[in-house]
C-alpha cells in the first residue's frame, strides 16, 4: 500500500476524531507562538533596562511577569495539545485493534492459513506499537515545533529580511536531506518488521512444540535456528537506526554552517548599525528556536514515517476478504433435520491440485457415518465442507435438500458441532469451556452437559471444582481431560449435526471407557461424521465410506466390507488385524 493512501485512510479513519484534533492543533500553536516571548522579552530587557540609561526598572518587573505567565500558559497548552491528539489517536487505534481481530476472525480458513501466527501477532504488537508512540510522543510535539520554527522564521524577517534570506539558501540541501532519509527510513522500517515477524513466528512454532523438540533433542539446533533469526533482525534493525540517527547529524550539520555564518553576518550588522543590540540577542534566541525545531523534526518524522509503514502493514490485514456474505434471500432455516448431500463435488486448495474430484455421498438424518481411508484422501476436507469453512469449485452439498451456498451461514453453524481430534480450550475456567459451546447456558446446563462427558470424575478432584483455570490451552488438564471438555461443550450445544475428528484419539483407555456411553447418548438422533482410526469408533458407525484419492471408493457397514475383501478390508487388516 502506497504512502499516500495509507494517509489517506488514517485521515478518513480520524475524521471522527476531528473537533479534538482540530482543538489539539489550535492549543499546539498557541503554545508554538509564546515560544517567541522570551526572545521578544530579552530584546525589550537589553534595550529599555540593561543599555537605557536610566534603566526602566518598571519594565523590568512587567517583562518578567509576562515572560513567565508565557511559559506556563505554553506548558497548559502543550499538555492540552499532547492529551487531545493522544487520546484521538489512541481512540483510533483501539477501533483499528478491534477491527483487525474481527477481520481476522471472518477471514475464510483458506485465507488464513496463507497467514503465519507470527506475522499477524507482529502486525498486532510491533506495528501498533509503533503507531501509538507516533501519536503520543512525536505528532503532538511535531504541531509545536513546527508553528514554533515557522512563528520565529517570520520574525526573524521582520527584525532583518536580507539577513534571515541568507537562511533559505540552506532549505533546498535541507530538504532534499529530509526526502532521502525518509525513503530509507520506510524501506528499512518494512525490512524490519518482516525480520521481526520472521522471528515472532520462529518464537510461536517453538512455544508449541516443545515436546517435538525435546523428544528429539533439537534444543541446540532450535536456538541456532533462532539465533540467526535474531542475528537478521539485529542487522536490519540497526541499519535502520543508523539512517534515523544519521539524518539528525546530517541536518544538524547544515544548520550549525548556516547558524555560524549567521551570527557572524548579524554581529556585522550590529557593527554597521543596522540591528540593536537587543533585536541582536533575540535574533539569536530565534536562530535557536529555528535549528532546534530542524533537529527535531527528523526525529518525528522518522517516528511518523515508521508509524505509516506500520499503517499499512495493519490496512493490508484489513484488506483481507471475509467469509461470503450471505446471499440477497439467503434461506433461513430455524430447524435443521440434518440429512447432508454432496452431488458432483470438486474441491482443491490450489488450482491444479485436485483434494476431491466428483465427489457423490449421501447422509441421511440421524446417520453414523465413518469416514476411513489413507492420509490425504480427503476425509478432512469433506467435514471441513459441511459448515462452509471451505467452498467447492464445483458441484454442490445440500442440507435437507437447500444448497448449502444458498443457506444463511449462522443458521447453518448454529446447526454443528464440532470435537476435534486435538481439544481446543480457552483461558478460563472449566465452566467457561464447557458454556463456550452455548453461551446463555445456565449453570445447570453446564454441570448436566459435564456429568454427561464425565467431566466430573476429574473436575471435583479440583480445589476450585469447575472454577478451575486451564491454562493456555488447557495445558493444565491431561489430553484425555481436555477432550472430555469439549465433548462437554458438543453435548451442551446440542447439535442436530455432529463433526467428530476421531474424538476419543487422544484418550486412555479408561478415559476412552467414561466416555463411551456419553458419546452414544450424544450421537443418538444426530447426523455424526467421523473422521475414524480407532476400530471401535469405526464400529459404532451406521455405515462407512472408504475414501481414497478423493473419490468413495466402497460404503457399508463394516461387516459387509470386511466380507467383499477390498480396500477397507484390506486397510483393517493392517492396521487392526
Amino acid at each position: 500500500m502506497t504512502r499516500q493512501r495509507t494517509l489517506a485512510r488514517l485521515a478518513s479513519d480520524a475524521r471522527p476524531h476531528l473537533p479534538s484534533i482540530v482543538t489539539a492543533i489550535a492549543l499546539g500553536t498557541i503554545g508554538g507562538l509564546l515560544a517567541l516571548v522570551p526572545a521578544l522579552g530579552l530584546s525589550r530587557l537589553l534595550n529599555n533596562v540593561v543599555i537605557a540609561r536610566p534603566p526602566n526598572l518598571h519594565e523590568l518587573y512587567i517583562v518578567l511577569a509576562i515572560v513567565w505567565a508565557s511559559l506556563i500558559v505554553a506548558a497548559l497548552t502543550n499538555y492540552g495539545s499532547s492529551y487531545l491528539l493522544a487520546s484521538s489517536g489512541q481512540s483510533l487505534i483501539a477501533r483499528l485493534r478491534v477491527r483487525l481481530f474481527s477481520r481476522l476472525l471472518h477471514l475464510p480458513l483458506g485465507e488464513f492459513d496463507k497467514w503465519r501466527p507470527g506475522e499477524l501477532i507482529s502486525r498486532f504488537s510491533t506495528d501498533m506499537q509503533m503507531m501509538t508512540d507516533a501519536v503520543t510522543i512525536s505528532l503532538p510535539q511535531l504541531i509545536t515545533t513546527s508553528v514554533t520554527f515557522l512563528s520565529s522564521f517570520a520574525y526573524m524577517l521582520y527584525l532583518d529580511w536580507l539577513l534571515t534570506c541568507s537562511l533559505i539558501v540552506i532549505a533546498p540541501l535541507v530538504s532534499l536531506a529530509v526526502s532521502r532519509f525518509q525513503r530509507l527510513i520506510s524501506n528499512a522500517t518494512t525490512r524490519s518488521q518482516e525480520r521481526i515477524a520472521d522471528l515472532s513466528a520462529n518464537l510461536t512454532e517453538v512455544l508449541g512444540s516443545q515436546r517435538v523438540i525435546k523428544a528429539f533433542g533439537r534444543e541446540n539446533y532450535e536456538t541456532g535456528r533462532f539465533s540467526r533469526r535474531n542475528v537478521e533482525y539485529f542487522e536490519t534493525y540497526m541499519k535502520l537506526t543508523q539512517f534515523i540517527q544519521t539524518q539528525p547529524v546530517v541536518i544538524s550539520a547544515f544548520i550549525s554552517t548556516a547558524a555560524a555564518v549567521i551570527i557572524w553576518l548579524s554581529i556585522r550588522e550590529v557593527v554597521l548599525g543596522r540591528l540593536n543590540v537587543g533585536n541582536l540577542f533575540a535574533y539569536w534566541m530565534l536562530l535557536v528556536n529555528l535549528v532546534n525545531p530542524m533537529n527535531r523534526f527528523a526525529a518525528f518524522t522518522g517516528e511518523i514515517s515508521k508509524a505509516v509503514v506500520g499503517s499499512g502493514r495493519v490496512y493490508e490485514l484489513l484488506d483481507l476478504p471475509v467469509e461470503r456474505a450471505d446471499k440477497p434471500g439467503a434461506l433461513a432455516m430455524p430447524e435443521v433435520r440434518g440429512r447432508i448431500q454432496f452431488e458432483n463435488v470438486d474441491f482443491a486448495y490450489e488450482p491444479g491440485a485436485p483434494v476431491l474430484q466428483n465427489f457423490n455421498a449421501t447422509i441421511e438424518k440421524g446417520e453414523i457415518i465413518a469416514l476411513v481411508g489413507p492420509s490425504g484422501a480427503g476425509k478432512t476436507t469433506i467435514v471441513n465442507l459441511v459448515p462452509r469453512f471451505y467452498e467447492p469449485q464445483a458441484g454442490r452439498i445440500t442440507l435437507d435438500g437447500a444448497d448449502l451456498a444458498n443457506v444463511r451461514l449462522r443458521d447453518l453453524r448454529d446447526a454443528i458441532a464440532i470435537v476435534p481430534q486435538e481439544a481446543q480450550l480457552f483461558r478460563g475456567s472449566i465452566a467457561d469451556n464447557i458454556r463456550y459451546g452455548r453461551l446463555d447456558a445456565t449453570d445447570e446446563e453446564v454441570l448436566a452437559a459435564a456429568r454427561e462427558a464425565n467431566v466430573d470424575e476429574f473436575a471435583g478432584g479440583f480445589p476450585d471444582g469447575y472454577a478451575t483455570e486451564v491454562g493456555e490451552r488447557g495445558a493444565r488438564l491431561s489430553g484425555g481431560q481436555r477432550q472430555r471438555v469439549s465433548i462437554a461443550r458438543a453435548i451442551l450445544r446440542d447439535p442436530r449435526i455432529l463433526i467428530l475428528d476421531e474424538a476419543t484419539s487422544a484418550l486412555d483407555s479408561h478415559s476412552e471407557a467414561l466416555i463411551e456411553s456419553a458419546l452414544d447418548q450424544l450421537l443418538a438422533g444426530r447426523t455424526t461424521l467421523i473422521i475414524a482410526h480407532r476400530l471401535s469408533t469405526i464400529r459404532r458407525a451406521n455405515t462407512i465410506l472408504y475414501i481414497e484419492a478423493g473419490r468413495v471408493i466402497e460404503m457399508g457397514s463394516h461387516e459387509s466390507l470386511l466380507a467383499r475383501g477390498g480396500a477397507y478390508a484390506r486397510l483393517h487388516a493392517t492396521q487392526f488385524a
